[in-house]
């Protein structure tokens, strides 16, 4: 039986995964079905279609994957859940597979905003709308939600025995949520969190023209008071 317009979308998507997109053709699809590239022309226009179609029905059965099994009553804590879910499946599918290699960062990158990144969107506008946190641009953040899962998962894949997992739950949380100000070993303050009083000092007022002291001129010191205390001495 001929293969159906899903089977060719999924066949077409492994491939980019693997490949990446510009190295997929119509014909690799069409070899691994073992069918005609007429056949695949009848249900799509060309790979462009192939992926938009592939990418939306990965994102519906994710999606209803993930929601199945959300616990949590909080948009912050399912925007965790979610997070660790990602990371526990990547985690699982190298332990099942461990020569796996990861998937083509361009299709990856549309697979990640289109899969997850719409759920974790949605969840971030949930949690605004409800008052659990304040976040300014909720499409930037998501995107940095998962920048930070996919660095997890990059160190996860080359390095088998890191445990990055909690480390990323937290960078989440913090980009979410915001958290205590931490002072970074340079000993400088770092940013206070989102949300936390800020106090600016006022600038020091600028000089009058021409009330300076002119170029050689000398400056008289200030008088010396007639005592001054230092340590509890008095010097005269």
């Amino acid at each position: 039986m001929p293969a159906n317009r899903d089977e060719i979308a999924a066949a077409f998507l492994r491939r980019a995964l693997r490949y990446g997109f510009r190295r997929t053709s119509v014909e690799d699809v069409a070899r691994a079905l073992r069918i005609s590239k007429k056949t695949i022309y009848e249900h799509f226009a060309g790979k462009d279609a192939m992926l938009e179609y592939a990418l939306t029905l990965a994102a519906l059965e994710q999606r209803r994957r993930v929601e199945a099994r959300l616990t949590e009553a909080t948009a912050l804590g399912r925007v965790l859940q979610v997070t660790r879910m990602a990371l526990a499946d990547a985690r699982a599918g190298f332990a099942q597979n461990p020569g796996l290699e990861l998937a083509d960062p361009e299709v990856q990158a549309q697979v990640n905003d289109r899969v997850h990144g719409s759920l974790v969107r949605d969840l971030l506008e949930q949690g605004v709308a409800a008052g659990e946190f304040h976040v300014a641009d909720v499409d930037m953040t998501s995107r940095f939600v998962q920048a930070v899962g996919m660095e997890a998962i990059r160190q996860m894949h080359d390095d088998p025995q890191s445990r990055p997992e909690e480390a990323c739950v937290e960078a989440v949380r913090r980009l979410v949520a915001g958290g205590p100000m931490v002072r970074p070993p340079s000993g400088r303050p770092a940013a206070p969190a989102e949300g936390a009083a800020v106090r600016v000092a006022a600038p020091d007022p600028p000089a009058q023209a021409g009330r300076g002291p002119r170029r050689g001129r000398r400056v008289p010191r200030p008088r010396r008071a007639e005592h001054e205390e230092s340590d509890g001495d008095v010097t005269r």
